[in-house]
């Protein structure tokens, strides 16, 4: 057996096995097919000749006695003429079952059985003669008929059958002898080749149970796999068939899918330290958004307070007391609210009111010439709704200083502030109807709305547009105007109401 491990695969020795068992298989087979064949037929066919020897000759003997018993003086002739020809169906049906094949049966059965096939020719047409004159009511011919020629006849007959029964026998018992020895060597065969039967059963079974044993193990290796064991112990199979095979490239397999699971692991942490990087990276980034945007703020800071420091300045000038105290204390609430408002987001009502304190600077200046009109919905709320600290104060500063003071008779801004519920927009527009700018102007403008402020004209448009770029990607500056027909700013800023704030943390 360790010769067939090491030196046939495991498919070469079942295919042996199989073939094996099945040739001896094939062979009980035959043996037994030829045992009911051959054996069991001729013992068949002897009793069956046997048999058709004895109900002939019963035939012959019903028909003679029925003769030697009829009363011929007063018998019923019909009667014995029907018994005559029942008897004679009986032995017509025996007879040719006889045996008398000179290759099947002795020298002497065969002659034997020829002349009983000879006389019962001859008695059979005397039987047929003396039936036909029994129905005719000749019965005196008919009694010299079975006297002189049937009677002699019939015991030939007799005879002859009863030679032909013993002489079956007697060849018959030889036979059976042969047949009998023939019949014992066949039971040998036969139990040899079931014995080997059962030894290549065993050796089947024995080569299934050494498969099963290193396939379990795998099995059991691969529950472990699936709950992430990859130290689980290598199958140790010591053969070198297909089983063999199979256990070592299993565990190949095995040690492969820990080091693949190890690589996934190595880069899942890879990736992690890479996340966190990068949210690193993003944080910082966002610092570095948040001081442009200080750095955004803090440019209105002076560009306004110079301004404003100009008008009083020309004010002072022109006037000594009365409306500088205004002047001043209207610049300390703007310089309050400038300094003091470090959240990104403000109540509405604070800007509101930075631009009514505002505007009473330019009032003080310009007096009648200027005038500020507000135009707010009745669903606005202004201690609710939040905006971008100063976001509104540059574009109406930029409408009273570029639109409004240019103008020799003066000017009004108006504002608009709308809510647009079905975008989740805040419509604030600044109109006014100072000089405008001719569409080169305009042109210009709204290319610098798309650049980082630095400094010249209409900065307080321009840092507007950044701080929108940067505090609310969905908010939008647009601005639109005419020679001599004014100028029109429109802010679209994303509706911030109660319970939405967003703050300088977030």
């Amino acid at each position: 057996m360790h010769w067939f491990q090491q030196h046939m695969t495991l498919k070469g020795r079942i295919v042996l096995f199989l073939g094996a068992f099945f040739g001896a298989l094939l062979v009980q087979l035959n043996v037994t097919n030829y045992q009911s064949g051959v054996v069991l037929e001729q013992l068949d066919r002897q009793t069956g000749n046997f048999h058709s020897i004895s109900q002939f000759s019963s035939g012959v003997e019903s028909q003679l006695t029925a003769l030697e018993n009829f009363r011929w003086e007063n018998g019923d002739a019909p009667a014995l003429a029907q018994t005559l020809q029942n008897a004679a169906h009986v032995c017509d049906a025996w007879l040719w079952r006889i045996d008398g094949d000179l290759a099947e049966a002795g020298e002497e059965q065969y002659l034997l059985a020829q002349a009983v096939r000879t006389t019962y020719q001859n008695y059979a047409e005397q039987v047929e003669r003396l039936t036909a004159l029994l129905k005719n009511g000749d019965t005196a011919e008919a009694s010299a008929l079975y006297y002189g020629e049937l009677s002699p006849c019939g015991r030939y007959l007799q005879q002859y059958t009863g030679d032909l029964l013993k002489t079956a026998i007697s060849e018959g018992q030889s036979t059976y002898s042969t047949l009998s020895a023939l019949n014992d060597r066949l039971k040998a065969v036969q139990g040899v080749t079931t014995l080997l039967c059962f030894v290549l059963g065993a050796l089947v079974a024995h080569a299934v149970w050494h498969l099963l044993d290193p396939v379990q193990q795998m099995i059991a290796v691969s529950r472990d796999i699936t709950r992430g064991a990859f130290d689980a112990p290598d199958v140790t199979v010591q053969r070198s068939d297909e089983i063999g095979q199979l256990a070592r490239a299993f565990n190949r397999m095995k040690h492969s899918m820990a080091r693949q699971v190890n690589t996934l692991r190595e880069k899942n942490e890879i990736e992690r330290q890479l996340h966190r990087r990068e949210t690193e990276a993003l944080e910082l980034q966002n610092t570095v958004e948040r001081a442009r945007l200080q750095h955004l703020r803090s440019q209105i800071d002076p560009h306004f307070l110079f301004n404003t420091l100009g008008v009083i300045l020309r004010v002072s000038d022109e006037e000594h007391a009365p409306r500088t105290r205004t002047l001043i204390t209207a610049l300390s609430q703007l310089l309050r609210y400038s300094l003091a408002s470090n959240d990104l987001l403000v109540p509405l009502s604070r800007e509101v009111r930075i631009i009514d304190e505002f505007f009473a600077i330019y009032h003080v200046r310009f007096g009648e010439r200027v005038a500020l009109e507000w135009s707010m919905a009745d669903d606005i709320d202004l201690t609710e709704t939040m905006v971008p600290s100063f976001i509104v104060q540059p574009l109406v500063e930029n409408a009273f200083k570029h639109g409004i003071i240019p103008r020799e008779t003066g000017g009004a801004v108006r504002i608009l502030i709308r809510r647009l519920p079905r975008y989740r927009l805040l419509y604030i527009a600044v109109l006014d109807n100072g000089v405008g700018m001719a569409p080169d102007a305009l042109h210009a403008v709204r290319d610098r709305l798309r650049e980082v402020p630095e400094s010249g004209e209409h900065i307080g448009l321009c840092n507007v547009a950044a701080r929108l770029r940067l505090l609310d990607p969905p908010g939008a500056l647009r601005v639109y105007a005419a020679p001599d027909k004014g100028t029109r700013a429109v802010l679209f800023l994303p509706l911030i109401e109660p319970g939405e704030e967003e703050h300088d943390d977030v």
